[in-house]
């Protein structure tokens, strides 16, 4: 499965990668204006796609293999509260990056303002929460899964960071993506991983609604670097906290556990990275690094 996998890897960013610039070429030369909410749906497609000729090329039953069980009523409100646990840590991460490198996130949300706030909950939250974690938690995932669960969590993850082809994003995503994976363990449904999802990406777009119904000017709310590391502490913790909670509540305690102590070493004879997935991954950190420092260059 990994072998398969990685090969649908660099197969995906290639097509994600590629099918963005032509996309934008052909509406640049065209001077066709395209919607944000368009070029979101656009790029979701993009990564749809692709999964979905490999789902259908190995006849791969989604169902079977993908755990989309119903889940209890107080996990749905534990994998949100995650979720939201989530953003001061990414907070850190963000902070520390964009000394150095661009954050893309805040443009994004700048032109998500100009649409209805329910239209903005589905193009920056629903679609993406479920589009993403069918790719990264659902087919990657649970295809490294059968080597262990902790090697599985990291390399999935990892393929969830670069995906976004900035090393800002990379850096909290890839945090992001391991806490997905182990929510989906300690429930045994993608459903939590999605909800988290969900409630994450809701953040930026809620504070900002916040702020424009007070009339509250962002530049004028700051927070102190040592309060936000004291919140990303606490919710580290309390995100250990919830996740153990759910796991035991749901029987999956002492099999986390157990398959903790290989850590990444795979436990079926088989690479959790082998040749694709490396020059992959580099060539696309390279690629990061490179396009980062030519934009502060000429800037």
């Amino acid at each position: 499965m990994c072998k398969r996998i990685n090969i649908f890897f660099p197969c995906l960013m290639v097509f994600y990668f590629l099918g963005s610039l032509l996309f934008s070429y052909w509406v640049s030369v065209n001077g066709i204006y395209v919607p944000y909410y368009a070029s979101i749906i656009i790029s979701q497609l993009l990564l749809l796609l692709p999964a979905g000729i490999y789902i259908a090329k190995f006849k791969i039953n989604v169902y079977r293999c993908i755990p989309y069980r119903k889940i209890q009523p107080l996990d749905i409100l534990l994998s949100l509260a995650v979720g939201y646990l989530l953003v001061p840590i990414t907070l850190i991460l963000n902070f520390i990056t964009t000394l150095i490198f661009k954050n893309y996130a805040t443009g994004s949300i700048s032109e998500l303002t100009l649409y209805p706030f329910f239209v903005q909950v589905l193009l920056i939250a629903v679609i993406p929460a479920l589009t993403e974690e069918f790719i990264f938690r659902g087919l990657f995932y649970h295809s490294y899964r059968r080597n262990g669960i902790v090697g599985a969590a990291i390399f999935s993850a990892i393929v969830f960071g670069v995906a976004h082809f900035n090393v800002n994003q990379f850096c909290y995503a890839t945090v992001m993506g391991v806490v997905f994976a182990y929510l989906v363990e300690a429930t045994g449904s993608m459903w939590s991983s999605m909800l988290a999802h969900f409630a994450f990406n809701t953040y930026s777009i809620t504070m900002t609604k916040i702020f424009q119904v007070f009339r509250i000017k962002a530049e004028n709310v700051s927070i102190s670097i040592v309060s936000l590391v004291g919140m990303a502490v606490v919710g580290c913790v309390l995100t250990k906290i919830i996740i153990d909670y759910m796991a035991k509540r749901n029987g999956k305690y002492n099999m986390i556990r157990y398959q903790n102590h290989f850590g990444v070493a795979s436990y079926n004879n088989e690479q959790f990275a082998t040749v694709p997935y490396i020059v992959t991954v580099v060539v696309i950190i390279i690629y990061m690094v490179v396009s980062e420092m030519l934009i502060t260059r000429y800037m």
